[in-house]
């Protein structure tokens, strides 16, 4: 075995998975903001829905 080879050092995350978390949030930040205004859209909907329905079956 040759002892003055250096040993392999893990890598990074940006070696491993080719990204970083930083990288992904900052190239599509309008696409996850417009996921986060539809998905509130929903939330808001189903609700006043819900709220609309259990006003009819009250009378």
């Amino acid at each position: 075995m040759q002892e003055h080879l250096p040993k392999d050092k893990d890598p990074n995350e940006a070696q491993e998975w080719g990204w970083t978390i930083q990288d992904f949030l900052t190239e599509n930040f309008w696409y996850l903001l417009a996921i986060l205004v539809l998905l509130g859209l929903f939330f808001f909907a189903r609700y006043r829905w819900n709220v609309r329905n259990s006003r009819k079956h009250k009378n």
